[in-house]
């Protein structure tokens, strides 16, 4: 059993329930074999500011209870907007005593972290003070998107060249971290990520409709993502308004700062009768809506390991997407979905088009994602932290 302290700023907690939601089931499969303490720092805004749009953060407590994972929240001071390069120290400084008494009381053999800025940063120093390896997992957008300030970008680098091992949601990502960040390729592990098995399974698209209230005759596509730049889902708007047939709806499932500009965008569009912008839904409902459409769509900008796309194979729906990042490497055979070229329209409507228009094996769809299970990827994640503590004690031996 091996002595884990995981530090984070992707995590939920209990105002933002879908946050890093992906990490929190890894780790809670983790923790059935593992020891795992664990922190997650969040910005520290004053009592006065309770009602501003972050003012959430003031009713956590410092350790919270969630699912059964005891969770500590410091916090760490930051101005939100102004010289992000750096929040990465400031994090260290901030929560440095915190941990220097945590690390006391739980005496882990390995710092993990997950995101590379400014937690991921601020976790090779930590480790660094205290003597302990630390292992950095990179997610997909904290390498596409925030490496390219330039100090940044040099501090990100410094970062996963001075850890004992990376680790990259799929082999395009290790190939930013290598060919970009100067990192060696030894020292990135490719591990995907897993996927429910239980949860995520083929139900009846019929009677799922008529729980969700929506039309049985539509030939609907999905789209999962969140509401931001990075996602596209703009793109995703304007491909779909290509699509002339009145039968075919997008359904659009997700919160962020693009939700206002999107709702513009489709008024604008003409497009209110044919796609809908529901927001947020709890994880736990996500699988019914899936097997409620005929097809899942997805239109990042970059991507790292989309599992909404490995969570809709797990329902035998077939997917449409560009081709970015890890994308293909999960649609890996024409069988399973149809991608276009990064930001082409009109490919990307020609690929819902035929999405819907052809008959699919959701047998075959379904074998894709067999065996990938969240208990799976743990063990794996296991083995790969106690391989670098093994080159750690043979090294300092």
């Amino acid at each position: 059993m091996l002595r884990i302290l995981l530090s984070t700023v992707i995590f939920p907690n209990r105002f933002e329930i879908n946050r890093g939601i992906y990490i929190k089931k890894l780790i809670t499969a983790l923790a059935q074999r593992d020891r795992v303490s664990i922190s997650v720092p969040i910005p520290y805004v004053p009592a006065f500011m309770k009602r501003s749009r972050r003012g959430f953060y003031v009713e956590i407590a410092r350790t919270e209870r969630l699912d059964g994972l005891e969770i500590n929240y410091p916090r760490f001071v930051i101005i939100p907007g102004v010289l992000r390069f750096l929040h990465g120290p400031f994090l260290f400084v901030s929560v440095f005593p915190f941990y220097r008494r945590l690390i006391r009381e739980t005496r882990p053999d390995i710092l993990l972290g997950f995101w590379t800025f400014p937690d991921g940063f601020a976790n090779v120093l930590m480790a660094k003070w205290f003597g302990l390896p630390v292992v950095i997992g990179c997610l997909g957008s904290d390498i596409n998107q925030l490496t390219r300030p330039r100090i940044q970008r040099a501090l990100i680098g410094w970062a996963l060249r001075n850890c004992d091992q990376v680790l990259a949601v799929s082999e395009a990502l290790k190939g930013e971290i290598v060919g970009r960040l100067g990192v060696v390729p030894e020292r990135v592990t490719v591990l995907p990520n897993g996927i429910e098995v239980d949860r995520f399974i083929p139900q009846d698209r019929d009677a799922m409709r008529k729980s969700l209230g929506l039309n049985i005759s539509d030939r609907i596509a999905i789209c999962v993502a969140r509401l931001e730049p990075v996602k596209g889902v703009d793109l995703l708007i304007r491909a779909f308004a290509r699509i002339q047939h009145k039968r075919e709806r997008l359904v659009v499932i997700g919160d962020g700062s693009e939700m206002e500009r999107l709702k513009a965008l489709i008024a604008e569009l003409g497009m209110s009768e044919r796609v809908q912008l529901l927001g947020a839904r709890p994880h736990e409902e996500i699988s019914r809506w899936i097997n409620a459409a005929d097809l899942l769509v997805l239109s990042s900008r970059t991507e790292g390991w989309p599992n909404v796309l490995m969570e809709a194979f797990a329902c035998g729906k077939p997917v449409a997407a560009f081709r970015v990042g890890g994308v293909a490497e999960i649609v890996n055979h024409p069988a399973l979905g149809i991608l276009a070229d990064p930001g082409d329209l009109e490919g990307l409507a020609r690929a819902i088009e035929e999405g819907l228009d052809r008959s699919w094996d959701p047998v075959f769809i379904r074998k894709r994602v067999e065996g990938r299970s969240w208990a799976v990827v743990a063990d794996e994640l296991h083995q790969e932290l106690q391989r670098v503590l093994e080159r750690r004690r043979g090294v300092a031996g």
